[in-house]
């Protein structure tokens, strides 16, 4: 997922919170909207963390191979295999 991928699914979230808020006042308001955007970072974080994942999981599966046995077209295969969409 790209940047404004990311910064689009907060910005809903919070479109979403302020459309459907039932706060009276501004500061309950203003906290329901600092809460969305949390959960919406936090969503986007674990994203970036299961690609971090991914690639370090294709790098060590690429440090394993034996340079006697396997080509770089093997390690390329590695690092352009399709992984978790997101």
């Amino acid at each position: 997922m790209n940047k404004d991928q990311a910064y689009h699914q907060i910005a809903l979230a919070c479109l979403k919170t302020l459309r459907e808020s039932t706060s009276a006042n501004n500061k309950d308001q203003a906290q329901e909207l600092y809460e969305a955007i949390d959960q919406g970072f936090q969503s986007q974080f674990a994203l970036v963390i299961a690609e971090l994942e991914d690639a370090k999981q294709r790098l060590n599966l690429i440090n394993q191979l034996d340079p006697k046995r396997h080509s770089l077209d093997d390690a390329q295969a590695i690092a352009s295999a399709t992984g978790t969409a997101h």
